[in-house]
């Protein structure tokens, strides 16, 4: 197995709503090795997902919860989105 090319932004420790859509949606198909964005994600992915966002979003409580978290990569990227515009 060799290592997946870390997401956007991962190593200078800049937060969600800094890359665009489209790099955040590479990023995590990338982090997930997964090529659908729109399938829903297994149990382990979903918490491979919040902790990224968890380590890039260090104010607490920012992630959504297992029950309320989005259950496909582009409804992370839809929540990071409106995340980033405040709304």
């Amino acid at each position: 197995m060799t290592a997946a090319t870390p997401p956007p932004g991962t190593e200078s420790g800049t937060g969600p709503g800094t890359e665009t859509e489209s790099e955040l949606r590479a990023g995590l198909t990338a982090l997930l090795q997964e090529s659908d964005p729109h399938r829903q994600l297994d149990s382990l992915e979903n918490v491979v997902v919040r902790a990224y966002f968890t380590k890039r979003i260090p104010e607490a409580g920012a992630v959504p919860g297992p029950g309320d978290a989005p259950k496909s990569i582009e409804g992370w990227v839809t929540w990071a989105v409106r995340r980033s515009s405040g709304s």
